[in-house]
């Protein structure tokens, strides 16, 4: 039995029911039909809903796997993707080290042709985002957005359309606007403000100040209260049940919002 196969009987949660549902049917169907193009939502019709609706009064109640998050992020990576046009080999790349990262190399083979399959095929991330949003909790919606951000700036630069499309996504999760300008700023430092990739981050004190979500006109107080709310939103131990490798992964805004503070304390001569 496939690694999919697998997952789906048996490592799926929440996501076998509903819209995500009615998409991960038709890219089963797709695996049977030689790659045949389906359209779900926005004006298509899925044929398959009906066959994980039933599903869907169990799923309320499960909680989060491994798989469930690693099936929405492929599907709402798909969307990012393809928002400038096409999906690129470096942003590919990105998915596959993640992949890589959590599953075996056989596993991690499997699911790119899985994503494959997600990027040739229409459906609405709109539908995919509400249903994300009334069952993923609130730490792993945030790691979604970030991870989204790091996808996306593959290619060396995070293109208008695609920052669109994640802020539409993030709004559509129930994501606060704060934190997602909070997310955005701090994987600015990991670009170089958007343009020119580098391999050493380059934070400004007005992202520092963003990062944590206050005004450059805090009080030194209320700095540090912001550093600690900060530090307790992005701790990794919060999407601990998502697994490991995504634990690591939420390291990174981690440390972004301790290097954001380092700079305020600098600049201002805080202790």
């Amino acid at each position: 039995m496939g690694f999919w196969s697998k997952l789906i009987l048996g490592g799926l949660g929440w996501t076998l029911g509903g819209p995500i549902g009615a998409i991960i049917g038709v890219l089963i169907a797709n695996a049977f039909s030689n790659g045949t193009e389906n359209t779900i939502g926005d004006g298509g019709e899925s044929p398959n809903y009906n066959d994980f609706e039933k599903g869907d009064r169990k799923a309320k109640s499960r909680k989060t796997t491994q798989g469930d998050f690693l099936m929405v992020l492929m599907l709402l990576a798909g969307s990012v993707m393809k928002a400038d046009g096409a999906a690129t080999k470096s942003e590919l790349e990105v998915v596959k080290s993640f992949l890589r990262a959590n599953f075996t190399e056989e596993e991690g083979k499997e699911a790119l042709q899985m994503l494959k399959k997600i990027l040739a095929t229409n459906y609405s991330y709109r539908d995919v985002c509400s249903q994300i949003r009334t069952r993923l909790n609130y730490s792993g919606r945030l790691e979604l957005v970030h991870l989204l951000f790091k996808i996306a700036s593959a290619d060396q630069d995070i293109c208008q359309a695609e920052i669109n499309v994640i802020y539409s996504m993030s709004s559509l999760m129930g994501v606060r606007e704060e934190d997602y300008h909070s997310i955005k700023a701090a994987y600015r430092t990991y670009t170089g403000g958007g343009q020119q990739h580098t391999t050493q981050r380059t934070i400004t004190i007005t992202q520092a100040y963003s990062i944590l979500e206050i005004e450059s006109n805090a009080t030194d107080d209320e700095v540090k209260r912001a550093y600690r709310r900060m530090a307790m939103k992005y701790h990794p131990d919060k999407v601990n049940t998502l697994g490991e490798k995504v634990r690591k992964s939420a390291t990174e805004k981690f440390k972004a919002v301790g290097e954001a503070y380092q700079l305020i304390k600098e600049k201002r001569g805080m202790k």
